[in-house]
């Protein structure tokens, strides 16, 4: 059963350059970020979770400096998009967390660049992007024996159809449950 006391959200890459108007990849998400008004949920869960003491942990993608790709034998279309646009570049504006986000170290947050136990055994992921890093988390605390909540309206990818598919088709093959932040929120009044 998931109480405040065993669960924790993942929240994956807020930065400015995916989720401010001036960021770097913001273009490439504008419209999936509209659909499902992916910015204002993110807020509402950070509020609603914070209420209740809730951890929230920061799954936060590699920042950009100059040597990040070398060596690298299998980059990929979006790697070599990061290096040619210097995409969270360490230091940056575009590289901080986007303003309202923040982590809270009072509220027991936490960013996380290695594996922590803290004896959580309920997961709840929001962020960025739906289909590959929030998806790829999700799957990854599946198969450690996690129970996955994914919330559908709290994500967003680099087109409609790619968010979609992975809200509506995949995320339910694996997930505990698929659900909005409204609803999880409902759940968590009701205790």
């Amino acid at each position: 059963m998931s109480t405040s006391s065993n669960t924790a959200i993942i929240l994956i890459d807020p930065y400015n350059d995916f989720l401010h108007p001036e960021g770097k990849m913001y273009p490439a998400l504008s419209a999936s970020l509209a659909e499902t008004n992916t910015i204002s949920h993110i807020n509402d869960l950070l509020i609603a979770v914070r209420s209740h003491k809730i951890p929230v942990y920061y799954g936060l993608h590699q920042q950009y400096k100059l040597g990040s790709f070398d060596g690298w034998k299998h980059m990929k279309a979006l790697h070599q998009s990061q290096k040619d646009n210097k995409v969270f570049e360490e230091g940056s504006w575009g590289a901080e967390i986007f303003e309202g986000m923040e982590p809270k170290l009072e509220n027991g947050d936490v960013v996380v660049s290695k594996h922590w136990q803290h004896e959580i055994t309920n997961v709840v992921i929001a962020g960025l992007t739906t289909n590959a890093c929030v998806e790829a988390t999700a799957r990854y605390a599946y198969d450690l024996g996690y129970h996955v909540t994914l919330l559908s309206d709290a994500t967003a990818a680099f087109s409609t159809e790619q968010k979609n598919a992975a809200t509506n088709i995949i995320w339910p093959l694996f997930a505990s449950k698929v659900t909005t932040v409204n609803k999880y929120v409902a759940s968590l009044q009701r205790g």
